[in-house]
C-alpha cells in the first residue's frame, strides 16, 4: 500500500514573472547572481564511469510549459528515491491581477510524493 501526499507553498517574487521562469529554466547556471546570499556556485559536474561525482540527486524534466511558465521535474536517482516511490515538483509562476506593493508575480511549489508502507505496520492487531 502508498501514502500519497501533496504539500503546496506560494510566495511572491520580486521581479517579473517572464524573468524569474527564465531565471529557473534558461539561466539557471546564473543563480548565483541572482542569490548570492543563498546559492554560492552552480557547476555541472561531470561524473568518471558515468557515475556522478559530488551529486545528490538527479532529476529529469518531465513537463515544461512555456506559454503558461510552469516547470515540473522528477526525481530519479538519488536521497530521496530511498524512501519515496515517486518525487516530483511542479512550479508554475503567475503574475498577479493587483500588484502587492514591489512583488511582480506569485511563485506556487508543489510537491507530489508516493512512499511505499510498510506491510507490517499495517497489520491488525
Amino acid at each position: 500500500m502508498a501514502a500519497n501526499r501533496k504539500i503546496e507553498v506560494e510566495f511572491k517574487v520580486k521581479c517579473s514573472a517572464e524573468k524569474f521562469y527564465s531565471m529557473m529554466t534558461r539561466d539557471a547556471l546564473k543563480l548565483p547572481k541572482y542569490v548570492p546570499r543563498i546559492i554560492h556556485n552552480v557547476q555541472v559536474v561531470s561524473g568518471e564511469d558515468n557515475k556522478p561525482f559530488g551529486v545528490r540527486m538527479r532529476a529529469k524534466i518531465t513537463a515544461m510549459d512555456h506559454q503558461n511558465m510552469s516547470l515540473t521535474f522528477t526525481v530519479v536517482d538519488g536521497y530521496l528515491s530511498d524512501d519515496y516511490t515517486s518525487f516530483s515538483n511542479t512550479l508554475t509562476i503567475t503574475t498577479p491581477t493587483q500588484r502587492d506593493g514591489n512583488y511582480n508575480c506569485v511563485v506556487k511549489w508543489s510537491e507530489d510524493l508516493t512512499k511505499e508502507l510498510d506491510a507490517n505496520l499495517l497489520k491488525e492487531g
